[in-house]
């Protein structure tokens, strides 16, 4: 464990410089810097450099899981809404547990403000939160935030869907995910309509992708 005096964000770069360079590398190095100080955990995620913000990003998720606070959430949403974000992992790996978790059992409303922003990355974000809904077993949520981005054309927005939908099925309510398909599944593109409904049966599948 690093002490508390050595820790700074130029520390932490140099520490992911050595690794490979990926997620597992970063979750590494963020548990050898898990008592970095959030002046330097917010150097790294307003950094120009994509190690340095995806390590921050596996900061935030670490600290979430030891000492729930919605200023984690409101910092990490602050770097999407500012396009910090160039990396679809800085949403897969966070979203679900910074965003999605927090607001399962209260006000979703947060989610939909989120599916309406400009940001493609923060559209991504509203959608990959839902999980932490569908593995509580409601579909309703995950499908009514795909409802509202279906129509995209982006695929930062749609190959989410496909993934989100596909766990929608599995861990929630698989006619409920049937039912959105044959209503809004001609909106998907193929790509996302293939992920979507890889787990059903294969006449239901085949029939889905149409």
């Amino acid at each position: 464990m690093q002490s508390h005096g050595a820790a700074d964000a130029e520390s932490v770069l140099a520490a992911f410089a050595r690794t490979p360079g990926d997620v597992a590398a970063a979750r590494r190095v963020a548990r050898q810097f898990a008592e970095l100080d959030e002046g330097e955990r917010s150097a790294l995620l307003w950094s120009e450099d994509a190690g340095a913000r995806l390590v921050a990003v596996v900061l935030l998720v670490q600290a979430m899981r030891a000492h729930p606070d919605p200023e984690l959430t409101d910092e990490y949403l602050a770097a999407a809404k500012a396009e910090r974000f160039d990396d679809t992992a800085l949403v897969d790996l966070a979203a679900e547990e910074l965003v999605g978790a927090p607001l399962v059992g209260g006000s979703t409303g947060p989610l939909f403000a989120l599916a309406k922003s400009d940001v493609a990355v923060v559209r991504r974000i509203a959608v990959v939160a839902t999980l932490a809904f569908a593995k509580q077993g409601d579909a309703e949520v995950p499908l009514a935030i795909a409802g509202r981005l279906v129509r995209e054309r982006s695929d930062t927005v749609q190959s989410a869907l496909g993934w989100v939908l596909r766990e929608t099925g599995k861990r929630a309510s698989e006619p409920a995910l049937v039912a959105f398909l044959e209503r809004h599944g001609r909106f998907l593109s193929p790509a996302a309509r293939a992920t979507a409904t890889e787990h059903l049966p294969p006449a239901e599948r085949d029939r889905l992708r149409g």
